[in-house]
């Protein structure tokens, strides 16, 4: 397994960063830079400095059996985020355990008492401190079993809604669609590109790029629990 480099992050972040070779998501990252401009500090390597998008290698993104993403390399890793209510919990617990939430080739979370805009899992493509986006024009879209007892909020992040390129000024409205049909039962979800659609409060506004991809999250669908499990996520052609 490779790492991705941690040089200039704070120890509360590499913490999170070097258990399990698992990144911070994205926000967190953003937030330190933000505090490093305050401070005059010289921020880390960012949007200019971005390699050329590399593309994966087959449609299998992940399986349920490592935390890392499949068929790029080096591939990215899953991580935690939630917002920061104080009575929150959630499964996995934190970037470090996320390995907990694989059983039986499935990826599983849940979690409650987040009440401002709620959390769930995720992970970035390529890339941790500074995000390297990749080229996924050769596919068609995406496609996953999931079940639960909850909503789930699917979002794919591209450049034009990561504040780490320089692109948006409302940033983080990112493509995405609500599942509120989960059981018991797993079931087949399959997203072209076009299915997956910004809430309309990001600025400014910017049309899917494929050749763009950051990272996909799935997380609850506001401030309420969440409770699903996700497994043989991929590409479709």
């Amino acid at each position: 397994m490779i790492c991705s480099s941690t040089k200039g992050l704070p120890f509360w972040i590499l913490a999170m960063a070097v258990s399990g070779c698992l990144m911070p998501p994205a926000s967190v990252v953003q937030s330190e830079r933000a505090k490093q401009a305050a401070a005059n500090v010289t921020p880390d390597k960012n949007a200019g400095d971005v390699p050329a998008p590399s593309k994966p290698t087959g449609v299998l993104i992940s399986d349920g059996t490592q935390p890392t993403v499949m068929n790029l390399h080096p591939g990215g890793g899953w991580f935690i985020f939630h917002d920061k209510s104080s009575a929150g919990v959630m499964f996995p617990p934190t970037n470090g355990d996320f390995e907990q939430g694989l059983k039986g080739g499935v990826i599983h979370t849940t979690g409650k008492g987040f009440t401002d805009w709620g959390g769930g899992i995720g992970f970035n493509f390529q890339g941790a401190e500074a995000l390297t986006p990749i080229d996924a024009s050769d596919f068609t879209g995406i496609t996953f079993k999931a079940w639960g007892s909850t909503p789930m909020h699917v979002g794919l992040a591209t450049k034009a809604t990561m504040p780490e390129f320089n692109m948006c000024k409302r940033c983080y409205d990112h493509f995405a669609v609500d599942i509120v049909d989960l059981t018991s039962t797993p079931k087949v979800y399959t997203f072209a590109w076009a299915d997956l659609k910004p809430a309309g409060w990001g600025s400014p506004k910017a049309a899917f790029d494929p050749k763009t991809v950051v990272g996909l999250n799935f997380t609850s669908k506001g401030g309420i629990p969440w409770d699903f499990t996700i497994d043989d996520l991929k590409f479709t052609q």
